[in-house]
């Protein structure tokens, strides 16, 4: 049966297991927007995210697809400072998804 109660759990727990995954990419992107080094602006506004779901796992990204985006982040980082500082609300909010 497709609409079972289980597979009705399982599409509940897929969708808010994709929103939980899109929600922290938004506050880790707003964040990287803060600390990254800015000239032109460039590089700022060239930083997004991706959320990709799949059947068994959602992945979220966040980056930039500018040329220099590797050159800076490795001389003023800016995303890996942005994950590290939200990884206690990374982890919450995807316990959230699964206590509910």
């Amino acid at each position: 049966m497709m609409n079972s109660p289980f597979q009705r759990a399982i599409q509940d727990i897929r969708a808010r297991r994709k929103r939980a995954v899109e929600e922290v990419c938004l506050i880790v992107e707003a964040d990287a927007k803060q600390l990254c080094p800015v000239d032109t602006g460039t590089l700022k506004r060239s930083i997004t995210h991706k959320v990709k779901d799949e059947e068994n796992k959602t992945l979220g990204a966040v980056g930039s697809n500018v040329e220099y985006a590797y050159w800076a982040e490795r001389h003023t980082p800016y995303l890996e400072p942005a994950v590290d500082q939200n990884q206690q609300v990374i982890i919450n909010r995807i316990e959230e998804v699964f206590q509910s």
